[in-house]
């Protein structure tokens, strides 16, 4: 009995000491990014987090007040977009290719009018924003084939006008780019491709567009934010640790010299604000004057976000 006794104490006593660092942790996360907390707005719950879903992109349709939210399955069934309002209410479909079950990562996520665009892995894919608020809860929803593009197409922003695809970069063999500049903060090796919405919109797989613009990036772009403003939001991650933001001014940036694929190339090397946040940032979209994003910390195939509260979609107010 004596024993049992001292084991029940002992594991009381650890359970006391994990739940303090616990507490210690959380309250600390607001002094380590006090600047991102600073800055913070909760938008919605975070769609999915308890359904094996690994959110990836993000886009705001706010003439329809909802929010789409891609990923994959940990499961890999079919990928799947969430569709949340934002009192937090939501449904997804599941994604097919050509009849079939599709399982791309779905990276990332943009909306502009009916046009749904989705980054996947060297080309775009489209949808119609109407038959996805059509559909009910699990209905599957076709997209289209790929849209060929001029890089990695890890990450999707549109507005009005422009679409902007953007690659992720990491120094081994499974995430290499080798579009390579030098610039003021070192070698760049991945871009973000800006092109015309009018004709990504009607593109089909056999389409060869051009963009107008590119953009050279640092490593490990997961989304960006291009405001009305002029102002560019990158977010960064890898891992467990602190997601970077770094923040531009359009008109400040510095011209290469140089043309990709007939467009004028654009280094973003020296922001005009940089921060942290907490891990595994993701995609990103303007919303309300903010930049909004999430994070797949929270999912069934991370878990730890669930310890630290990050299972919401947040705006970034940018104070340049």
């Amino acid at each position: 009995m004596r024993i049992l006794k001292i084991t029940g104490i002992f594991f009381a006593s650890l359970l006391a000491l994990i739940i303090l660092c616990w507490g210690i942790l959380n309250i600390a996360k607001f002094l380590i990014y006090s600047d991102y907390y600073d800055m913070e707005t909760t938008i919605a719950d975070n769609p999915g987090t308890g359904d094996g879903f690994i959110c990836q992109g993000i886009a705001v349709s706010e003439k329809d007040s909802v929010i789409l939210v891609s990923g994959y399955m940990k499961d890999e069934s079919n990928s799947r977009i969430y569709v949340t309002d934002f009192e937090s209410n939501s449904y997804y479909v599941a994604l097919t290719l050509g009849g079939e079950k599709y399982t791309g990562h779905a990276g990332g996520i943009a909306v502009t009018g009916d046009t749904v665009y989705i980054a996947g892995d060297d080309v775009v894919h489209i949808t119609s924003l109407a038959t996805i608020l059509a559909a009910k809860n699990g209905d599957k929803v076709e997209i289209s084939e790929g849209i060929p593009v001029n890089n990695g197409a890890s990450f999707v922003f549109s507005d009005e006008t422009y679409v902007y695809v953007g690659e992720f970069h990491r120094d081994d063999e499974n995430y290499k780019r080798d579009h390579i500049y030098e610039t003021a903060e070192g070698t760049h090796y991945a871009i973000i491709s800006r092109y015309s919405h009018a004709e990504m919109s009607s593109a089909t797989a056999q389409t060869t567009l051009k963009p107008d613009k590119v953009y050279s990036i640092r490593e490990l772009v997961q989304g960006a934010c291009f405001m009305p403003d002029g102002t560019i939001v990158l977010s960064t991650s890898w891992g467990i640790s602190s997601s970077g933001y770094y923040v531009y001014d359009e008109s400040k940036l510095t011209p290469s010299g140089e043309t990709f694929d007939g467009a004028p190339v654009y280094y973003l090397d020296s922001p005009v604000m940089q921060f942290d946040g907490p891990a595994m940032s993701e995609d990103m979209d303007y919303y309300n004057g903010m930049a909004i994003t999430l994070t797949e910390s929270a999912s069934d195939k991370y878990i730890f976000g669930k310890f630290f509260f990050a299972n919401d979609i947040i705006g970034l107010t940018i104070n340049k």
